[in-house]
């Protein structure tokens, strides 16, 4: 099975130059007004570590390619499917679905999985902050693992959770939810 990267629009260019090593160790609130939103919290982490090469890689999704993308993570690696998603009823549905339709085809799991994602966001679940434009896939920064504890704490400060796939069966990434 081949997994079909994510379409990405060509504004995630790196900007700007400034270091954020001299501002690592205070608060959001004390380095002013919080980014408004995840597209402008990418770029300010671009901004302040050019040298890590940050792209955006993935950005928000409607429900049918998530669901293409979950469907595609699930076949290819219940495992990895099972230690991305927060427990929830939906992944356990989707999970059961492709266990007992082995012989269904890729656009068949597409399928059920938009449909169990429907449900789930009527019934008031988030299924992924891609599906609300809240979350951006961003390239591993580069530098090495103290550049990569650097951006990763200064995501945390201001405000983003971030989620390591380095094993994505898309290719390694960081989810960055905000």
């Amino acid at each position: 099975m081949r997994i079909r990267p994510e379409p990405v629009h060509p504004r995630s260019h790196r900007v700007g130059t400034r270091s954020v090593s001299s501002v690592s160790h205070h608060s959001a609130s004390a380095l002013g007004a919080r980014p408004t939103n995840v597209e402008a919290l990418i770029l300010q982490i671009q901004r302040e570590f050019p040298n890590a090469h940050i792209r955006i890689t993935g950005r928000g999704r409607t429900v049918r390619r998530q669901a293409e993308l979950m469907a595609q993570r699930r076949r290819a690696n219940r495992k990895q499917f099972l230690e991305t998603y927060h427990p929830a009823a939906h992944i356990t549905e989707m999970d059961h679905w492709v266990a007992g339709h082995t012989n269904a085809s890729e656009a068949e799991t597409v399928s059920a999985f938009e449909g169990i994602i429907e449900r789930a966001r009527r019934g008031g679940a988030v299924v992924s902050n891609h599906l609300t434009d809240r979350a951006r896939d961003i390239s591993i920064p580069r530098g090495g693992e103290q550049a990569q504890t650097r951006v990763r704490r200064r995501l945390r400060q201001l405000g983003a959770h971030v989620i390591d796939e380095q094993e994505a069966v898309g290719g390694p990434h960081w989810h960055v939810d905000y």
